[in-house]
């Protein structure tokens, strides 16, 4: 298992791979600011053959449109075969990815 972790002001990744593909656990906000490194870090993924994502959304305490951009173009990078999901989102974050539609294109799990 590979770890990385990388820390932004108010925004902390922390990566790491197994057999079923990358999880990065999010903690704080995901906005202007920090959406850049997000970005970085999951087209990074992508562009070492992961086709399976989990974002760990449990602390993730903000999301902005900076951020639901960020998603929606790795989500398109990953094709029809990949998967991004966004697993345990806090319930202000999920009604901002239902009220955006964002849900009916990225996998929520509960």
């Amino acid at each position: 298992m590979t770890e990385k972790v990388r820390g932004v002001a108010e925004l902390e990744l922390e990566s790491r791979s197994s057999t079923d593909g990358e999880t990065v656990v999010v903690r704080g906000e995901i906005d202007m600011a920090t959406a850049p490194d997000l970005r970085e870090l999951l087209n990074g993924l992508v562009d070492d053959g992961a086709s399976r994502i989990v974002l760990d959304c449990r602390s993730l305490d903000f999301l902005d449109s900076s951020g639901i951009g960020v998603l929606i173009a790795v989500r398109k990078r990953l094709g029809d075969d990949g998967a991004l999901i966004l697993e345990a989102p806090q319930a202000h974050v999920r009604k901002v990815l239902e009220l955006t539609g964002v849900s009916d294109h990225i996998e929520i799990a509960s």
